[in-house]
C-alpha cells in the first residue's frame, strides 16, 4: 500500500493577538489526518514552537485522498482550548515520489510548516509546462 510521510516541523504564529483570543502562557499542537489515520503532535510551548515530528500515513487513493490539517492552541493559565483558524486540506494527486513537498498550515498570525513525502507513489518528476499559449507574442 502506498505511503505517505509527514514531517511537522515547527510554527511561528508570533503576529497572533494573544489579548484578542485571550491567552497567556501559549501552548500548541498540530493534528494531521488521512481517512481514519490521526496524528497529533506534542504540545509545544509559546509562539514558535519546533516538534519535528514524523508520521507515516498509509494511502489507499492518492489521486483522490487529502490530509487534513488543524492547528490548536490553550492558555496554560486559564485552560481556555480552542481550534485556531480553519481545518486546511492538502492534496496528494501532484506529490512527486521521494521529493519533500512544503505544505503551509496558514492560521492567524502566521503559519504551522509541514513536509510531505510520498514515498512509493507519485510522478517522478513533474510534468513539462505548455507554454504554447505565450507563441502569438
Amino acid at each position: 500500500m502506498p505511503t505517505l510521510r509527514v514531517h511537522i516541523t515547527c510554527c511561528n504564529i508570533k503576529k497572533l493577538d494573544t489579548k484578542f483570543y485571550n491567552l497567556e502562557k501559549p501552548r500548541c499542537w498540530v493534528t494531521v489526518k488521512l481517512g481514519e489515520q490521526t496524528h497529533t503532535t506534542q504540545v509545544g510551548i509559546g509562539l514558535d514552537p519546533t516538534w519535528e515530528e514524523d508520521v507515516e500515513f498509509e494511502v489507499t487513493n492518492p489521486e483522490e485522498q487529502k490530509v487534513e490539517g488543524t492547528f490548536y492552541i490553550k492558555c496554560e493559565k486559564n485552560g481556555n482550548e480552542q481550534q485556531l483558524g480553519d481545518m486546511q486540506t492538502f492534496a496528494l494527486n501532484k506529490l512527486l515520489l521521494n521529493k519533500q513537498t512544503f505544505k503551509g498550515l496558514v492560521v492567524p498570525g502566521g503559519k504551522a510548516d509541514m513536509m510531505f513525502t510520498a514515498l512509493d507513489f507519485g510522478d517522478e518528476q513533474a510534468e513539462e509546462e505548455d507554454d504554447a499559449f505565450m507563441d502569438f507574442l
